[in-house]
């Protein structure tokens, strides 16, 4: 790995990171619990992380062996897979870029879709719009950017759909959890 993808892969963890913690520290005060302690925080932080990016590194490396990429062919495809690890930087930047996006620009073209439709929209709906936007911005990054290995429409839209599936698993497993909690409290009270 060259040294720029490295940093690159340090500073998306980082960010990887600190959003766990602020999405922690957001539960706590909205379900009336403390704070996590710090302690907690050192080992449940990576611990939720790996829950992330072990997937997501299994993936890149499945998609790496189905979609063979060919070799970079200069520095500035820092992205592309090469056999060497890259691969890691390229599965956490499109998930940095889709963490940014469901902040930003979803909700912006939702809100647009039920401006037109003049009525809210159903959950399905979001979510297809989600994987849709998701999925063009991905080809066309593919396109701006040498070194993603995207080569069509549909390597982008399963590289969307893959990424979607796991925030579906985590907001399931949250759910439960939720249940399980409110059950709890519903038999000890």
């Amino acid at each position: 790995m060259h040294t720029l993808q490295i940093i690159l892969s340090a500073l998306i963890l980082m960010i990887l990171f600190g959003l766990i913690n602020l999405m922690m520290n957001y539960i706590s005060r909205r379900d009336g619990e403390p704070i996590v302690p710090f302690r907690k925080k050192l080992w449940l932080i990576p611990l939720l992380s790996a829950f992330i990016i072990i997937p997501l590194e299994l993936f890149a490396l499945l998609y790496a062996r189905w979609f063979p990429m060919s070799e970079p062919s200069g520095p500035g495809e820092i992205l592309a897979y090469d056999g060497q690890g890259v691969w890691l930087s390229f599965s956490l930047t499109i998930l940095i870029g889709f963490l940014i996006f469901e902040g930003t620009l979803h909700p912006l073209i939702i809100t647009l879709l039920r401006l037109l439709l003049r009525k809210d929209t159903s959950i399905y709906i979001k979510q297809a719009v989600t994987v849709v936007t998701d999925t063009v911005l991905l080809y066309i990054a593919s396109l701006i950017v040498p070194g993603i290995p995207v080569d069509g429409w549909l390597q982008a839209f399963l590289i969307a759909v893959f990424f979607h599936l796991i925030e579906w698993i985590l907001i399931g497993v949250q759910t439960w959890v939720q249940q399980r909690k409110r059950a709890r409290t519903e038999s000890a009270g």
